[in-house]
């Protein structure tokens, strides 16, 4: 879209774009699974003017189970498949901390978040972070970002029924549809703070 403006959303990666692994990191292509519709999803963003940020955890490589020149070629490869779908990420940020490290780019701190911004210049308050996990609305909420909470089973639910705040989806493709619809920001997005505070959230990142 020529004349539209670049406008970005911020995912997580694990659980988001990819199916988690039962050993909790993704350390080969073999392992990397698409979610369903999630290419569809990042193509319908990439047509209405959006462009991906990816923002991760990736503690196998603190730890030793990866490593930097490995995770770059899952990265490559992965965005490889989302350009011949249609679908456009702009780019990755990765956090190879471990959690001991107290590093500030990793989730639940916003650091990675604020450096995407500082490089790309998007407005943090009308730019959705979408993610499966508190972490990840944690984050966003410390930057400023309104978050949408991915929830597989989400489907089983009517939309009125799944709350305020954060947004609920059950895919990626929802939520970029939602998106795509209401490109304003919704307003319920600042009681995602709340929310996070109050221990509305059970799931560990």
């Amino acid at each position: 879209m020529p004349n539209q403006p670049q406008r970005y959303v911020l995912l997580d990666r694990d659980g988001v774009i990819n199916r988690r692994t039962a050993g909790g990191f993704v350390t080969s292509w073999d392992q990397f699974e698409f979610l369903p519709r999630v290419l569809d999803g990042l193509r319908l963003l990439a047509e209405n003017g959006y462009a991906a940020l990816v923002i991760s955890n990736q503690a196998c490589v603190g730890k030793g189970l990866l490593k930097v020149s490995e995770l770059e070629a899952i990265t490559q490869r992965f965005r490889l498949e989302v350009a011949l779908a249609g679908g456009n990420i702009k780019q990755v940020y990765y956090c190879l901390h471990v959690p001991s490290d107290h590093c500030s780019c990793r989730k639940p701190k916003p650091g990675a978040i604020l450096r995407a911004q500082l490089d790309y210049g998007f407005d943090l308050k009308t730019t959705y972070f979408v993610g499966d996990s508190p972490s990840d609305l944690q984050a966003a909420s410390a930057a400023g970002c309104p978050g949408m909470l991915l929830r597989r089973d989400a489907f089983l639910e009517p939309p009125a029924l799944r709350g305020g705040a954060p947004l609920v989806v059950s895919s990626l493709y929802e939520a970029a549809a939602m998106i795509v619809a209401e490109p304003a920001i919704n307003e319920s997005w600042t009681e995602t703070a709340r929310a996070v505070s109050a221990g509305s959230f059970s799931a560990v990142h």
